[in-house]
């Protein structure tokens, strides 16, 4: 008997002690941290980004109406953000890119008459929208520096160039070339400096 009231005296003792250590924690948890500043490091991969989109209505317009003209065969943008390259872009004549020059010629398929021609030739023209950035225009092959730096933003890190790749139709005369669909491939390459 005397043993079961020593018990209850201690259990008296220690169970408000076990509720005020849990209620002193759960208080505890639930405030808020003690930090005054926070700081964030993260490293930017490099990015290289050439796209070229092409202009839908190059792909079927009227050659002959189209006579000293200009047009638009598409656009293209450069971004990159590696501070130390440079790129250049390789434009040449043919879907292999060996071709001698831009010429449009007849399809295969179509009927050549006789002492008529089926080659039309064509200047090609990179033109940049970026002041400081060099175009460059031709009827063979030929490259073109890409990029300015701090034209994107101020910010001297990033290379940056848009522009448009456009075909010079001389004034030839129809009466020369056989009727027809005629056609041309421009093979643009990039190349790291």
């Amino acid at each position: 008997m005397m043993r079961r009231n020593r018990m209850k005296r201690r259990l008296k003792f220690i169970l408000p002690i076990l509720f005020f250590l849990l209620l002193e924690g759960a208080v505890l948890t639930a405030a808020s941290l003690p930090f005054t500043s926070v700081r964030v490091e993260g490293r930017m991969p490099v990015t290289e980004i050439f796209r070229v989109e092409q202009n839908d209505a190059a792909l079927d317009f009227n050659l002959s109406a189209s006579r000293n003209s200009i047009i638009r065969v598409g656009s293209y943008t450069l971004v990159s953000n590696n501070t130390i390259s440079k790129f250049r872009l390789a434009i040449r004549p043919g879907e292999d890119g060996n071709q001698e020059r831009f010429a449009f010629t007849l399809d295969e398929g179509e009927p050549l008459p006789q002492g008529q021609a089926s080659e039309i030739p064509f200047t090609v023209r990179v033109s940049s929208n970026i002041s400081r950035a060099v175009s460059v225009a031709g009827q063979q092959a030929m490259e073109k520096d890409l990029g300015v730096r701090g034209a994107y933003g101020n910010n001297d890190a990033i290379l940056y160039e848009t522009g448009d790749i456009l075909a010079e139709i001389p004034d030839f005369d129809p009466d020369l070339y056989a009727t027809g669909w005629y056609s041309a491939a421009i093979q643009l390459s990039i190349e790291v400096i």
